[in-house]
């Protein structure tokens, strides 16, 4: 039997362990930067293993498999933090965190690393090299793989790999390729400032409300004006905040938004345009404008020798029919930022069935992830972690 389709057994075995392990994850979820019990549980599984991991932080987990000879080092992203959202899922095994649910699969990508650290332990001695499980906080656009980099503790890896369980796609499908699978993130925070006063004399006054609406459709232009139709971009303003009673006229207004785009270029021009359109908007209408941007993520690009090795595994434990590429979206991940330090591939596992209730969008309330992909996944980041130790060079 090939060493592919032993380790896909031995995963089948696992399943129960694998449900397990999901849904206590599932239950307990903690939202960006708070992920300290979250990463007990994941500590207290790995000391059970027998697997060591270093801990700099409450909140961020390194573990290390060592294989049975000298080999690259492939480090394995699998994101903890949840999201802001009420679950209505009915689960039994629903969050217990009234407003704080596992809606984008995190704590399957958590029950798929220490699933992959398992299989790669038991078979140790038939594998070489040696693999980084990380466990990293603050995926959601809060730059949580930028502090595991300031650990240093992922510097020596060689190439980096992450499973993302994906709802678009039909569930047990596995999906691998070289090209660019997210946009780069910025998120950003517009402050108008103007000059207050009473709704009766609003021409005592520099209105940070009308400045501000203003602003929110003048940032359209940047991409439908400012961005060739040829080149993805996006601009999002996403909360906006001002005033506090129906007849006074507002000092200040704060727009939230995001700005995406799958080239550094285009993303750098509207980075430009942003500030250029906010400053004089914000000035047309007699009030200052200041902008705080923030670089969450680069462009998700798989490489393609680790797309390869990645699709070839897969095609090694699914049948090629299950077995498909890969397409742009304006999503983000900061799986990107790891990819400055070494290659890597961003992967995904498709969830949706719609007889088994999976097919929800990620984000949402009724989000679920079909169990059934957790050995089949597990097999293949294990996999992976085997093939690199034969063939990356």
């Amino acid at each position: 039997m090939p060493f592919e389709q032993e380790l896909l057994a031995r995963a089948e075995a696992l399943a129960p362990w694998l449900s397990e392990t999901y849904r206590a994850l599932h239950r307990r979820p903690e939202l960006a930067h708070q992920e300290r019990e979250t990463n007990a549980y994941l500590r207290a599984r790995l000391d059970e293993l027998g697997i060591p991991y270093h801990a700099p932080a409450d909140n961020i987990t390194v573990a290390l498999i060592e294989g049975g000879g000298e080999g690259p080092c492939v480090g394995l992203r699998c994101d903890t933090d949840a999201l802001p959202v009420r679950e209505e899922t009915g689960l039994p095994f629903a969050s217990e965190r009234e407003g704080v649910m596992h809606a984008c699969g995190h704590d399957a990508h958590m029950t798929i690393g220490l699933g992959a650290a398992r299989l790669l332990r038991e078979n140790r001695d038939r594998w070489r090299g040696r693999a980084k499980l990380i466990f990293q906080p603050a995926e959601e656009g809060e730059r949580g793989a930028d502090e595991v980099i300031r650990t240093g503790l992922v510097d020596d890896v060689d190439v980096f790999f992450a499973i993302h369980v994906w709802s678009p796609y039909e569930s047990g499908t596995l999906h691998a390729a070289p090209v660019k699978v997210s946009a780069a993130v910025d998120m950003f925070t517009i402050r108008v400032s103007g000059r207050g006063g009473h709704g009766a004399t609003p021409e005592q006054c520099a209105d940070a409300v009308v400045a501000a609406s203003a602003l929110v459709g003048a940032l359209q232009t940047a991409v439908s004006r400012g961005v060739s139709p040829m080149e993805p971009a996006v601009i999002t303003i996403g909360s906006f905040h001002a005033g506090s009673v129906g007849n006074v006229i507002a000092q200040e207004a704060e727009l939230k938004g995001t700005l995406r785009a799958l080239d550094e270029a285009t993303r750098c021009r509207l980075e430009a345009q942003l500030e250029r359109i906010a400053h004089a908007t914000a000035e047309a209408h007699g009030c200052a404008a200041t902008v705080e941007n923030i670089r969450v993520s680069d462009v998700v690009e798989n490489d393609e020798k680790a797309a390869a090795i990645a699709r070839a595994c897969a095609l090694r434990l699914a049948p090629a029919e299950k077995v498909g590429g890969q397409s742009a979206m304006m999503l983000g991940d900061d799986f990107a930022n790891y990819t400055r330090i070494a290659p890597g591939c961003y992967a995904q596992v498709g969830i949706a069935d719609e007889a088994a209730g999976t097919c929800a969008a990620h984000h949402n309330g009724r989000f679920r992830v079909d169990e059934r992909v957790l050995p089949l996944s597990a097999a293949w980041m294990a996999s992976f972690v085997r093939a690199c130790g034969e063939e990356w060079r």
